[in-house]
């Protein structure tokens, strides 16, 4: 019999995706929410059960963990892991669950970020690592996705913002992750207390960022360096549309500044290759995959003319104040 599986954060990016490949290739899945969104909804009608809750509702997470073998246990970004971690722990191991794939970070095995998420992720891996659950660490570095969330001005304006400096990073794909998570999970012994850092092909620069927007476009991208206000800017402006709030955006910033760095090039890893089978995606290609889905691909007046007029208006977006932005990250 097939094992029966639950993914947290079944609406996210690596869960969405998970979830699916687990549903298409037969196996039973339950998915962790807080709600009925889109994502929930399409996999129910994949064949998901679906649990809502938060990871700090403890008769939820308990129901959700009732009768399952393996997790995926991917957080939210908030603050708040290692609190929720400690209490998966404890209901994980009343429901003997005999295998934990957790979502980490790769930075998170520097000891100087300055991230509240990175020291957050960093004493969970503790917590986990003295329970006596078997957990494999998944801890990749920047995900690709989160280059695109320029896309508007990139495919409606011909910019490309910079707030990387000229730090690289082995950008990875969604779908590559959760390839290797579904990997991990239906057979997970193997990496028993192992971290694996699953990466893309090469480690490139926002030059080179630049050069495959240009060749998948098929026309010349301008680059700009932006600085932080900028970026806090900008986060706040389209942030909500992506999934960020102000805790995202405020991390985002310090992990700019790591990338600035060099801090996230690292050499690629085979991770993914030994895993899933198959070479990861190259950032061409996950370009033309992303790019040929974005409701800014077609172009328009009107969607110029928007996009144009929210650049104009980002110096006048507020941002979190330096106390507030404290209160988001502690030291």
């Amino acid at each position: 019999m097939k094992q029966k599986i639950l993914v947290t954060l079944a609406s996210g990016k690596t869960g969405f995706a998970t979830a699916s490949q687990l549903l298409d290739e037969g196996y039973p899945v339950r998915i962790f929410v807080r709600r009925p969104d889109y994502n929930a909804l399409l996999l129910q009608k994949k064949g998901a059960e679906v649990a809502f809750g938060t990871f700090d509702q403890e008769n939820a997470l308990r129901e959700a963990l009732d009768g399952i073998d393996n997790v995926y246990y991917c957080y939210p970004y908030k603050s708040g892991m290692p609190q929720d971690v400690a209490l998966f722990i404890k209901l994980a191991q009343e429901a003997n669950i005999k295998a934990v794939v957790f979502m980490g970070q790769r930075i998170a095995e520097r000891s100087d970020t300055g991230s509240r998420l990175t020291n957050d992720i960093r004493a969970s891996y503790q917590l986990l690592e003295a329970s006596g659950l078997n957990v494999v660490y998944f801890a990749p570095g920047y995900f690709a996705e989160n280059v695109f969330v320029v896309s508007e001005m990139v495919l409606q304006l011909g910019f490309l913002p910079n707030m990387y400096g000229k730090g690289k990073n082995p950008w990875i794909s969604v779908g590559d992750m959760a390839r290797s998570i579904v990997a991990l999970l239906k057979n997970p012994a193997p990496y028993f207390g192992q971290k694996l850092f699953p990466t893309g092909p090469k480690s490139i620069s926002a030059e080179e960022i630049k050069a495959a927007f240009s060749k998948v476009l098929g026309k010349r991208i301008l680059m700009f360096d932006i600085p932080n206000w900028m970026y806090l800017k900008s986060g706040m402006q389209i942030g909500k549309e992506y999934g960020f709030d102000k805790f995202a955006v405020v991390q985002g910033a310090i992990y700019n500044r790591e990338m600035q760095l060099h801090h996230f090039d690292i050499t690629p890893t085979n991770v993914v290759k030994e895993l899933t089978g198959r070479e990861p995606e190259d950032f061409e290609t996950i370009a033309r995959a992303y790019f040929s889905k974005s409701k800014y691909n077609e172009a328009s007046f009107q969607k110029r003319r928007n996009a144009f007029v929210r650049f104009l208006t980002l110096p006048f977006v507020s941002i979190p104040s330096k106390r507030e932005r404290m209160r988001l990250n502690p030291s």
